[in-house]
């Protein structure tokens, strides 16, 4: 261990606890010792009106984070567990984050992101995602995030390919079912960010089951930070990528300039939503590639 930090908090008049412990693990730091950090914080000896409070510990190791929080008082052998295994997922180049929720254990989840050092280096971040689905298909069962690790300012600063949320769950976690991105979905992200026209952050979003109408996946181009698309830009990104996303049965909502103010979008396979304001410049292409 290098250095860590606990915070507490006690509401006396509601009479509530909270803790956090903040613990930054030497490189070399082996998963049973990750591992004994989550079960030491779930040991406080702490009285039993506090049980069900809120407890959180957070990790870091290398450039790889954990967080895990639970209701205080009950079993953290998964949460323990969790964090000895994400000390074995950790791949050279990458950085590896998890993220275990849930205060009761029949309601856990993780999600776990995989991200690679840049935009011009995918293949170090899909081929740690293919080493864990080959070594650890135990962890099917989890929400993944393949990534790049942001280079600029700003929200939409790296791309990424992921569970898509249809805003059906409040849980915290996208809703459908958890898996490991499939082998085409893992390429197909490489496709995008591998020999193209001009730079941009590229945002993959996997529904599985499909969205209304059939719709199973969102992709949504963005510039990169303080530049916008010309005009030639966005018809040279949509020549080259509207032939490639347009298979069979494919219903993909492509969008240039993310899917609320796009400067170009197309719902291939699809009708486009009567909420959005496709701008003109869509128009030859969704005669082309929507169907309604």
């Amino acid at each position: 261990m290098v250095d860590a930090s606990h915070w507490f908090d006690y509401e006396g008049k509601s009479r509530t606890y909270a803790s956090r412990l903040d613990v930054h693990l030497e490189d070399g730091a082996t998963p049973d010792e990750a591992a004994s950090v989550v079960r030491a914080m779930g040991a406080q000896p702490l009285p039993p009106r506090y049980r069900g409070d809120y407890t959180q510990v957070n990790l870091d190791r290398m450039a790889d984070s954990y967080s895990a929080d639970w209701g205080f008082g009950r079993d953290v052998s998964r949460e323990a567990n969790s964090a000895h295994t994400w000390v074995r997922v950790s791949a050279p180049g990458t950085q590896v984050g998890w993220l275990s929720r849930g205060f009761v254990v029949d309601k856990m989840s993780n999600a776990i992101g995989v991200a690679s050092g840049s935009d011009a280096e995918p293949h170090r971040a899909t081929a740690a995602m293919r080493r864990i689905i080959q070594d650890f298909p135990e962890l099917a069962s989890n929400y993944w995030t393949v990534s790049t690790i942001p280079e600029e300012s700003g929200y939409h600063n790296h791309s990424k390919l992921e569970h898509g949320w249809l805003n059906t769950d409040l849980s915290g976690f996208p809703p459908g079912r958890p898996r490991f991105p499939s082998d085409g979905e893992l390429e197909m992200w490489e496709w995008f960010l591998t020999d193209q026209p001009t730079p941009f952050f590229v945002e993959i979003s996997v529904y599985d089951p499909p969205g209304k109408a059939g719709r199973t996946l969102d992709v949504a181009i963005y510039p990169p930070a303080g530049t916008q698309f010309t005009a030639a830009q966005a018809t040279q990104l949509a020549d080259k990528h509207l032939p490639y996303l347009a298979q069979p049965g494919a219903v993909v909502d492509y969008t240039i300039g993310g899917p609320y103010i796009p400067v170009l979008a197309v719902f291939i396979g699809g009708c486009q939503p009567s909420t959005r304001d496709v701008p003109p410049e869509s128009q030859p292409y969704a005669r082309q590639y929507e169907r309604c």
